[in-house]
């Protein structure tokens, strides 16, 4: 398919079937009981989306009255689910799961990213299976993009996301979200970038970057970063992070030997010059029961642990200059070589 005439003629990638597709046609979920860990938005809607896939979920809340539990020890020894979900605060992610282990839950489990606030050990020697929530590995768009790059060299990878921070949570006063505070920020939030450079073209490196506060808003941490990646193949990642951007966006280009590969996650549309390779809107919750259809299956494609602390270390690069007021002064740099040495970002 192109658009606007004749364009470069590139290889036909596979088909790439829509999410719903592979999951509507796969065999019931492996389990049937699955519990929530955190009340928060991103738990109703892990919820809502097991629910859909017809496992029965209960939560657990410390807060009274807000979900069916307030204790590990009770949910795992009454409830005795075979699935866990931790969608805590991220500063709590790793005490969730070792209350989990501690309660004696020894199944599966699906820890959402970032899967901690900084490098821990990888906790899946006590589990049955462990994966970490980065969801957007199963948008078919991202697919398609991963499909059209395959078994090429990758000179370039250009990314930029950005949505108003006060506009992500309708209703919500952000001041009161975790992303205001010391367990968010824009490194942490919209770490999905970090991962996907990673699964898209193989491990990375930090080479530099940058992050500040703005000051438009009202947060703890960075509201801004630019990052540059070292590539397998020595090339080159640029990537911006930011709470700021007016009009959210989300995009990839990748160059590689062959060709130039645009993908536009808002709208679901990837490109190769005049070509089309893939072009559909694709709903959040799609990704989400994809990724549990795995989670609950054999775990292909879910990002593991270790690619998930690989991650908290790159953030931990990334922030390990100060964060800076954006007062025309020199913001925070990493150097060309650094390490994560796990300083606070402020």
């Amino acid at each position: 398919m192109t658009r606007g005439g004749a364009g470069p003629v590139v290889d036909d990638p596979p088909r790439v079937p829509t999410v719903m597709e592979a999951t509507v046609t796969q065999d019931p979920p492996s389990v049937e009981r699955a519990l929530i860990v955190g009340s928060g938005s991103i738990g109703v809607r892990h919820r809502a989306v097991l629910e859909g896939l017809g496992v029965d979920v209960r939560m657990l809340s410390r807060r009274p009255g807000v979900g069916d539990f307030v204790d590990a020890m009770e949910a795992v020894d009454s409830f005795v689910p075979g699935y866990v979900v931790v969608a805590t605060e991220p500063d709590d992610h790793v005490a969730a799961v070792d209350r989990l282990a501690e309660a004696g839950f020894a199944g599966r489990m699906l820890v959402e990213k970032p899967f901690a606030e900084r490098a821990v050990e990888d906790p899946s020697d006590r589990f049955d299976w462990v994966g970490v929530g980065y969801n957007l590995r199963f948008h078919p768009a991202v697919l398609a993009l991963r499909a059209a790059i395959s078994g090429q060299r990758v000179l370039s990878v250009q990314g930029r996301v950005g949505q108003y921070l006060p506009d992500w949570r309708p209703g919500r006063n952000y001041r009161e979200t975790v992303t205001a505070g010391q367990a968010g920020g824009a490194l942490s939030e919209l770490s999905h970038e970090l991962d996907l450079v990673a699964w898209l073209v193989g491990p990375t490196t930090v080479l530099r970057g940058w992050t500040i506060r703005s000051g438009e808003l009202d947060i703890s941490r960075e509201d801004l970063a630019l990052c540059v990646l070292g590539l397998p193949d020595g090339g080159l990642a640029s990537l911006e992070l930011n709470c700021l951007d007016r009009q959210p966006t989300r995009r990839l280009m990748v160059a590689t030997v062959k060709r130039t590969v645009e993908l536009d996650l808002m709208t679901g549309l990837v490109t190769c010059g005049d070509q089309v390779l893939y072009d559909r809107h694709v709903e959040r919750n799609e990704t989400f029961a994809a990724m549990h259809r795995a989670a609950i299956s054999d775990g292909q494609g879910v990002c593991s642990p270790s690619e998930a602390i690989t991650v908290v270390r790159q953030i931990e690069q990334l922030r390990s200059g100060p964060v800076t007021e954006s007062s025309g002064g020199p913001v925070g740099d990493v150097g060309s070589q650094t390490g994560a040495d796990g300083r606070d970002g402020d």
